[in-house]
């Protein structure tokens, strides 16, 4: 098939119906490409395509299940192209039980460097697959991934953690992009094969837990007050809200939470938490001789455009005691802020205030491209949150 080539945006488009074939086009598209730039030069014609670049700093995988989430993906891969050249492949496998199908967009993108005027050329593979390669999308992505670059595997819906298919798609890449939030039912089984794959030696972003990264910093904030530092050792209970808007009580960020307060604060789980009627789930940890009790709540996400996600903090509330000292300190969201008080001994000491990042994965997607390594904090978070819901 011949090349189209969008002149305005420097785009070239090919599409196949083989793994061959697809690798064929792309060697055509940068052949075609390499010509353009030997003419502009010979010609001195066009200072535009003049230094053009074929640049990927990594490979980088989107299994998406739904057609929706297929077209959000490519959307976000475009936009940041500019800041993360990279091939990126898209696919979207189809009935595995149906007849084979392999059909692929091949898309190539110049971007004008706003520094070097030299431009900076992409790769795109969309790819739709049905029957038997649905059921080995393995072996379709491996011939279409850059020799020595870094591959991360992003898998915007829940990922079924534990299957062959899952653990050969994970096994071909370095990092690996999920969103806990966004783990069926409770979420507690998600939160088990996350910590399974960092055990065998993956490096793991999770969206979900970068969403609390505000949350996290709110509150260790007010513990910089001098009064209230003395005071963190004697937290006795530890609530966490979480937004409910239909049936399901997700407890897969309020239990991150936790095991990242656990982790700091060097608790251990004494009892995991268990369901207490109403949707709620209580449990406990140890410290030295002291438990601290741990209760997660569902609560209603209110109405509007700005709703909060299932399984979505609302509120954190911790309550410590130590002589006659008594401290609770809270973080509570409303709409798209949050705010961070502390009071000792009733008379508040420190108040904080911070706002959310908009609901968008773009600027996780692009904080985790830019970083391979496993977060270790995260990793111990994880850790005593998977042994907090009774997981390990």
């Amino acid at each position: 098939m011949p090349l189209a080539r969008e002149a305005a945006t420097t785009r070239w488009h090919a599409r196949a119906s083989s793994i061959s074939e697809t690798v064929g086009q792309l060697t055509r598209i940068w052949g075609t490409a390499a010509e353009e730039e030997a003419t502009a030069e010979a010609d001195d014609a066009s200072s535009r395509i003049k230094g053009r670049m074929r640049t990927s700093v990594l490979t980088l995988v989107v299994i998406a299940l739904r057609p929706e989430t297929a077209e959000r993906a490519m959307s976000i891969v475009n936009a940041l192209a500019s800041r993360h050249p990279s091939r990126a492949i898209v696919v979207s496998p189809g009935d595995p039980d149906g007849p084979t199908t392999f059909d692929a967009h091949i898309y190539a993108a110049c971007h004008l460097s706003p520094t070097s005027h030299a431009e900076v050329c992409t790769e795109e593979i969309f790819l739709k697959t049905g029957g038997e390669l649905s059921q080995h999308l393995s072996t379709v992505i491996a011939p279409l991934l850059i020799h020595d670059l870094p591959v991360v595997l992003w898998w915007p819906d829940d990922p079924p953690f534990g299957s062959k298919h899952y653990r050969d798609l994970a096994d071909m890449c370095d990092t690996l992009l999920v969103d806990s939030g966004s783990f069926r039912d409770d979420g507690r089984h998600g939160l088990k094969g996350l910590l399974e794959t960092v055990a065998a030696g993956h490096a793991v972003n999770d969206i979900g837990w970068a969403r609390l990264g505000l949350w996290r910093e709110l509150l260790a904030s007010l513990f910089d007050h001098p009064l209230l530092i003395a005071e963190l050792p004697g937290v006795r209970h530890l609530r966490l809200d979480v937004a409910r808007p239909g049936t399901t009580m997700r407890i897969s960020k309020a239990a991150c939470f936790g095991g990242w307060l656990a982790a700091l604060l060097g608790w251990t789980v004494s009892r995991p938490v268990r369901e207490t009627g109403g949707d709620r789930f209580a449990g406990e940890f140890r410290v030295g001789r002291r438990t601290v009790t741990v209760e997660f709540r569902p609560v209603g996400a209110g109405s509007g455009p700005n709703v909060p996600g299932t399984g979505s903090l609302m509120r954190v509330d911790l309550e410590l005691m130590r002589g006659r000292a008594q401290t609770r300190a809270r973080v509570t969201r409303q709409a798209d802020h949050l705010l961070a008080t502390a009071d000792w001994n009733g008379a508040q000491v420190a108040r904080r205030a911070g706002r959310l990042e908009p609901f968008e994965e773009t600027p996780f997607l692009a904080e985790a491209l830019d970083r391979t390594m496993q977060d270790r904090v995260f990793q111990m978070a994880l850790d005593k949150a998977v042994e907090l819901v009774g997981q390990k």
